[in-house]
């Protein structure tokens, strides 16, 4: 039963207006009233004394395309009050796929974003053709939390063009059938198209999207402008090609968001409206290895063995001249790509956790370089060769160089920033590296809470009613009768942005990266708590979202 009344807390509605005390009735799944003393009617009760009670958050960046199929109960993102996340982006998705290059689609996604391609065989049904065939599937998995989906610029050159959507342009008439299949998949609950221009795959190709003319970009922003809910992302690697794309949409006045770089009020300022994500979550401290990432694209000798040698011989190829040779010379030249190596940033790239126990652990690349006065490429595979391939390391996020004064500054300009979409964490992808879910807590416990750079009401507002009206979900967001009554009870002084911590429940017996609950007194989706006291319920009361039906408020 979807009917509950939630009594006594702080309303913090989502508007960007001053908290209240009051109580929220669901009837139905909807919120049917709010005010002060509401009578109770029989319906499930909390009580939220002493807590806030704010609309359900929204992850606005997440990867959880194959993830919600082998785990539906989305963990940890219920409990750390998240109702609602968006995927589908950086190009990157399961639908529309056709047998011949699906193992190529999902080994694009795979590698990316570093999820085991065991598991997209295993536990992905693949099941479908079209976009349309891909939402019908994926509504029959019930969810913690509602997911909406971008339509991957990547899928759909690759079902109409097979293989050669990673070596050449469209022609007009596979130019005509891409748009044809966006337009379909807009019309079947898709909430826009997401492109890459960006990565590599895990051959060193560029991904398919990257080799779009402009006579396609034309073609796919005219069907988005015929769609008033549809938005545009795209994530780029040179400034460019993300102007010359973002200018495409923005002519047609077709929504737009710059992903990963921070440019977006750059573009803004040279006459373009575009939205971009800005920071606030937790400093980034990525944990990587060697079985397989991104961080090595611009190193090909160690991007080769990382992802690209048998596992079972990296350790012989780590002792090879030859290769040690190359990789010398391959660190010392690195190509325009992802850069772990990078020279100037050894200081902060820490060796961390030791297989065999050799150490050193906790000491940076650069320190050990310097020590045995060695390249530091030599000092790496030396450090691998004795502590196991297992091992791994992590790249410290830190800018000592910028005062406390400077960087509340600039988090106070994202939130006031009108173009920028808040709590984004990747959530779903880089399974081993981090646990995105729970980073944008810090929103709260520390800009908040321990920093007071913006009122509750104001991260509120960033994190449900702004990130809801870029993705037209006019449904959710904000605490008021006919929206859909997703809710967060928590109290500020009791949640916590969690740390890490091992998990060993992946299908093929493998481990992640979650978090301990943060402290939520409850997370509920449509009226259904999701947690209670900061456990899960097991309740999966939704399904993947289908954005043309959540463009207007519940009736």
């Amino acid at each position: 039963m979807a009917d509950l009344l939630v009594r006594g807390g702080t309303i913090v509605d989502g508007t960007g207006g001053a908290p209240r005390v009051g109580d929220v009735r669901v009837r139905g799944g909807v919120i049917a009233e709010v005010g002060e003393r509401l009578r109770p009617e029989g319906e499930r009760e909390i009580d939220a004394s002493g807590a806030l009670v704010t609309p359900g958050l929204i992850d606005p960046h997440t990867h959880y395309d194959m993830e919600m199929f082998w785990d539906p109960g989305l963990d940890p993102l219920p409990n750390y009050g998240m109702t609602t996340a968006i995927m589908g982006n950086c190009g990157l998705g399961l639908a529309p796929v056709r047998d011949d290059v699906r193992d190529g689609l999902a080994d694009l996604m795979c590698f990316i974003e570093e999820l085991p391609f065991a598991l997209a065989e295993q536990s992905v049904p693949w099941n479908w053709s079209t976009w349309a065939d891909y939402h019908a599937v994926a509504s029959q998995t019930p969810t913690t939390v509602t997911l909406f989906a971008y339509t991957a610029h990547n899928a759909l050159r690759a079902f109409v063009m097979g293989r050669e959507a990673w070596e050449r342009p469209a022609n007009a008439t596979e130019r005509e059938r891409i748009a044809s299949l966006l337009d379909e998949a807009l019309r079947h609950g898709s909430l826009g198209l997401s492109s890459n221009w960006f990565d590599t795959d895990r051959n060193r190709e560029l991904v398919p999207s990257r080799l779009a003319d402009d006579a396609e970009l034309d073609a796919l922003m005219n069907v988005l402008a015929r769609h008033p809910h549809a938005s545009f992302q795209v994530l780029a690697r040179s400034h460019e090609d993300r102007r010359r794309v973002l200018e495409k949409a923005h002519v047609r006045g077709v929504r737009a968001m710059s992903l990963g770089d921070g440019t977006g009020g750059v573009i803004r300022e040279e006459g373009l409206t575009v939205w971009r994500l800005a920071g606030g979550n937790e400093p980034f401290q990525p944990r990587m290895g060697f079985d397989s990432t991104i961080a090595a694209a611009a190193v090909p000798a160690w991007h080769e063995l990382i992802n690209l040698c048998p596992h079972e011989d990296k350790l012989r190829r780590l002792a090879d001249a030859d290769w040690r040779a190359r990789a010398r010379h391959d660190w010392d030249h690195p190509l325009n790509e992802q850069n772990t190596f990078d020279e100037s940033g050894l200081h902060v790239f820490i060796l961390s956790d030791s297989e065999t126990g050799a150490g050193p652990v906790d000491v940076s690349l650069r320190t050990l370089a310097d020590e045995r006065g060695v390249h530091p490429s030599d000092a790496l595979a030396d450090w691998v060769l004795e502590n196991g391939i297992g091992s791994r390391f992590m790249k410290l996020v830190v800018r000592p160089d910028i005062d406390d004064a400077t960087r509340i500054a600039n988090m106070q300009s994202g939130f006031e920033d009108p173009y920028a979409l808040m709590g984004g964490t990747d959530a779903g992808a880089h399974l081993r590296m981090f646990c995105g879910a729970g980073s944008n807590l810090y929103l709260l416990t520390h800009w908040v809470r321990e920093e007071q750079a913006l009122s509750i009401q104001q991260a509120i507002h960033c994190m449900t009613a702004r990130n809801a009206a870029f993705f037209s979900l006019r449904d959710r967001g904000v605490i008021e009768v006919g929206r859909r009554g997703d809710l967060a009870v928590f109290a500020l002084d009791e949640i916590e942005t969690r740390p890490f911590e091992r998990r060993y429940d992946l299908p093929d017996g493998g481990w992640r990266f979650s978090r301990p609950d943060a402290g939520f007194r409850a997370t509920i989706v449509g009226g259904i708590p999701t947690v209670l006291e900061g456990v899960a319920t097991g309740a999966r009361p939704t399904t993947l979202g289908h954005a043309l039906a959540s463009a207007s408020p519940a009736n």
